[in-house]
C-alpha cells in the first residue's frame, strides 16, 4: 500500500524532528523516519550558544525541569590563569539522548505527525529527475511512501546528499580529531560555567549538564589521536590534569559509560536543495565542533526550511521558495564558518613568554586599568586579518550595554 505525505524528513535527531515539530504545528502530514532506535546517544558537540529555539520548540521549559543546570558564565584558561564573564544569556547542555528523545516526543503530540524508528532509507523514487518519494525497510518489511518534498536530515555522511548528488563547496578536511566523556564527580565551580582551556595548541572543555554530570573533551592535534584511542580513558585523563585546577577537580571523577572519539568533523557546505528534496542539519552544512554551533545551526536552518514551505502554502512557487532557504541558509551560516575555521587554523602551543606575560598581566589591575579602555582599538587592530571577528565582539558586546562612538 501506497502512502503520501506532504514532507517525509529522513532523520530524527535535532534538525529533523524540530523540523517535524514546526511542520506538525502547521498541520502538514509529515512522516519523520531514523534508523536508530530511541531514545540513544550519539556524537555531539551539546554547546547550545542560547535557548530561543528550545523555547520556540516548546521544550525549554520540559529539559529545564529535569534537572539540567542554568550555564550562566563563561571561562577561558591560558596556563594558571582565566577570564571569566557572564553570558547574554544562559543556555542549558543536554545530553543528546534526553534532547532528541524529547523533540521526537513534542513532535508527536502534533496528530498528522507519523514516526518510524528502526526504519532505513534503502533509495530515492524519481519521476524523471524529480524525487516523489523513497523505499524504506522497516524491520525486514519494505514499504514506498511519496512526498511532496523530502528532506535529508541524516548527518555529514548524508545518503540523502548522496542519491540526489548534492555536491559540496567551501570545502576544507577535518582540522582537529576530538575526544570526550561524560564524568560524575566533578567538583563544580560556584556558578555553572563554559569552561575552556587553551593549553598546549590544544582546546579542553568542560560542560556542565545536570548536577554531578558534566561533559569534559578535548580538541587535540590530528597525531595524537590514534595513540590516545588505544587506552583513552586513561590518554584523557593525563591530558586533562594538565589543565588548570583540573586534576584536583577530577580526583573523585568517574566516567560514565565509555570515551568517545571521532578523527574530525569535515567542513562543508552541501547543495541545500533539488527538485523535490531538500537538505537540513549536518547533512547540508558541516564545520568543527570548536565553536559549538552545531546543534543552534541545525534549529536555525529547520525554522528556514519550515518557512520556506508556508510561502510555498502561500502561493510562491516551490522552485523560488527553496532559493531562498538555500541563500538564507548560506548568509546566515558562512560568518560562523568562517570564524570556526580561522580559530582552528590560527591554533597554536603559546609560547613560554606569551604565558607568562598573561599570567603577569592577569594578576595586575593596573595594566587592565590602562587596557580595559582601548580593548575595542585593541581587538580591532589585532584582528585585521580576519575584522568579523571585531565585528562578532562588537554586536555581542551590544547586548551588554556598548554603544559604538558615532
Amino acid at each position: 500500500m501506497n502512502h503520501h505525505y506532504d514532507v517525509i524528513i529522513v532523520g530524527a535527531r535535532v534538525a529533523g524532528a524540530s523540523l517535524a515539530i514546526i511542520l506538525g504545528e502547521m498541520g502538514k502530514k509529515v512522516l519523520l523516519v531514523d534508523k536508530a532506535s530511541f531514545p540513544s546517544d550519539t556524537l555531539s558537540t551539546h554547546f547550545m550558544s542560547h535557548t530561543g529555539f528550545l523555547e520556540k520548540l516548546g521544550v525549554l521549559e520540559q529539559l529545564e525541569e529535569s534537572g539540567l543546570r542554568k550555564v550562566t558564565r563563561m571561562r577561558t584558561y591560558i596556563g594558571s590563569s582565566f577570564v571569566e564573564g557572564p553570558r547574554t544569556s544562559y543556555t542549558i547542555i543536554p545530553r543528546r539522548d534526553k534532547l532528541d528523545s524529547m523533540l521526537i516526543e513534542r513532535a508527536l503530540t502534533f496528530p498528522s505527525v507519523h514516526f518510524k524508528p528502526e526504519t532505513s532509507a534503502r533509495e530515492l523514487i524519481w519521476e524523471e529527475e524529480k524525487v516523489v518519494g523513497i523505499h524504506l525497510i522497516e524491520k525486514g518489511n519494505s514499504q514506498d511512501v511519496y512526498a511532496d518534498l523530502i528532506v535529508g536530515a541524516d548527518g555529514k555522511n548524508s545518503n540523502m546528499a548522496h542519491w540526489t548528488g548534492a555536491e559540496k563547496y567551501e570545502e576544507t578536511k577535518p582540522l582537529r580529531p576530538v575526544i570526550y566523556g561524560y564524568f560524575e564527580g566533578i567538583a563544580p565551580l560556584p556558578e555553572p560555567a563554559t569552561e575552556i582551556f587553551l593549553h598546549e595548541g590544544r582546546i579542553g572543555f568542560v560542560f556542565p549538564m545536570e548536577p554531578n554530570r558534566d561533559c569534559l573533551g578535548i580538541e587535540i592535534h590530528p597525531e595524537e589521536f590514534k595513540t590516545m584511542m588505544k587506552n583513552p580513558e586513561e590518554s584523557f585523563k593525563q591530558t586533562f590534569d594538565q589543565m588548570y585546577g583540573m586534576k584536583e577537580r577530577m580526583e573523585g571523577a568517574r566516567l560514565q559509560g565509555k570515551m568517545i572519539g571521532t578523527p574530525g568533523m569535515p567542513n562543508f557546505f552541501r547543495t541545500a536543495y533539488g527538485d523535490g528534496w531538500a537538505l537540513i542539519g549536518d547533512a547540508g552544512h558541516s564545520k568543527d565542533p570548536s565553536t559549538g554551533l552545531g546543534i543552534n545551526d541545525a534549529f536555525m536552518q529547520s525554522f528556514l526550511l519550515a518557512d520556506a514551505c508556508l510561502k510555498m502554502d502561500e502561493g510562491i512557487s516551490k522552485e523560488e521558495a527553496l532559493e531562498e532557504f538555500a541563500r538564507k541558509r548560506d548568509e546566515q551560516l558562512l560568518p560562523g564558518f568562517q570564524m570556526t575555521l580561522h580559530y582552528i587554523q590560527s591554533l597554536r602551543k603559546w609560547t613560554d613568554n606569551e604565558v607568562a606575560l598573561f599570567q603577569a598581566m592577569a594578576a595586575n589591575p593596573m595594566v587592565w586599568n590602562k587596557l580595559v579602555p582601548n580593548l575595542s582599538r585593541h581587538l580591532k587592530d589585532d584582528a585585521a586579518d580576519f575584522p568579523l571577528l571585531h565585528t562578532a565582539m562588537e554586536m555581542e558586546a551590544e547586548q551588554f550595554g556598548f554603544k559604538k562612538e558615532s
